[in-house]
């Protein structure tokens, strides 16, 4: 119970203070909060609208959130309860790469965010050279992802079975690229096609062979999305600049992703001494601290430090 007053206290020093902009056309979209005192319970606050930036601000320093969401689609009525009711006008169509659809095993963190950014580059390389998107915006998503928005006119108003196409076509989800021993006019299959002339140097009869079960090549083209996110037309998302209630770290657009580091770039809280007690041996780097803790160990750590033990249940006050 400290430790959750302690960072209710800190969330709402954070929200007082920070400079947060709403995201575009915000009064077409809904909010969603998940207070911190109904935690451990996940229970959100849904259906709510926005009318300025310090209108959101009020709301939030009254109900403290751990988590805020907001609609990637666009309603005649954001604030109306029942769906039916909203009057929907279309959506960005948005992208989630997370640690949990990653084919990794590894409890390092470090890793699982080298290996998320990769993906998101496979991603923006394939948005552009094949659906011609040049403007899409990556955030990180507060804690063990990234998220891409594409917000361009073209793509707002596809529907849910347009946007799973896009998902098949991205994780190569049961693909056809043979028939008839022709293969299909699509560019998962030209793409394949020429990797496999290059690397291999199979032509004819042996390439359309490979191309039939073409599991390893396959894998070199697969993009690892969260599937529903993108096929969901009124899917909630974390909004920018806000926290995430499991690491105390900023939801943060990237504007070069090369030199993005989300445990160093995206911390929210100073430097100021507190104490914790280690319940989960730690090892990690955050900010410019090397952490390297053992379970039970009583440790003065940086405040950004100890918030992110702290939310990710590491340690307690």
């Amino acid at each position: 119970m400290e430790s959750k007053q302690f960072l209710m206290r800190k969330f709402l020093e954070y929200y007082r203070k920070a400079d947060l902009k709403l995201p575009k056309s915000f009064e077409k979209r809904e909010f969603a909060l998940v207070p911190f005192e109904t935690l451990p319970e996940f229970i959100m606050h849904r259906h709510i609208s926005f009318t300025s930036e310090e209108d959101f601000r009020s709301y939030a320093i009254s109900n403290v959130p751990a988590h805020v969401y907001y609609s990637s689609a666009y309603y005649q009525n954001p604030g109306k309860e029942k769906m039916e009711e909203k009057g929907w006008l279309g959506a960005d169509l948005i992208f989630d790469i997370d640690a949990d659809h990653l084919p990794l095993k590894t409890n390092s963190i470090e890793k699982v965010l080298e290996v998320a950014k990769r993906e998101v580059k496979k991603l923006l390389k394939v948005l552009k050279l094949d659906f011609g998107i040049n403007e899409a915006e990556v955030y990180f998503s507060g804690s063990r992802g990234y998220h891409v928005h594409v917000c361009e006119e073209e793509f707002l108003g596809l529907d849910s079975a347009e946007r799973r196409e896009i998902v098949d076509y991205l994780t190569i989800n049961n693909p056809i690229i043979v028939q008839k021993k022709k293969l299909l006019d699509s560019n998962v299959a030209i793409r394949l096609s020429t990797y496999l002339k290059k690397k291999k140097k199979l032509e004819g009869k042996e390439l359309l062979k490979m191309l039939k079960k073409p599991d390893e090549i396959l894998e070199k083209f697969r993009i690892y999305i969260d599937a529903p996110v993108t096929a969901d037309v009124k899917r909630l998302i974390r909004m920018p600049g806000t926290l995430h209630g499991k690491t105390g770290l900023k939801v943060v657009r990237i504007e070069d992703l090369d030199s993005f580091e989300p445990l160093r770039d995206a911390i929210a809280f100073g430097e100021d001494k507190m104490k914790l007690r280690v319940l989960k041996k730690v090892r990690l780097r955050i900010g410019d601290k090397e952490l390297n803790l053992s379970q039970g160990e009583i440790a003065e750590i940086p405040e950004f430090a100890g918030i992110y033990l702290l939310c990710r249940g590491y340690a307690t006050l």
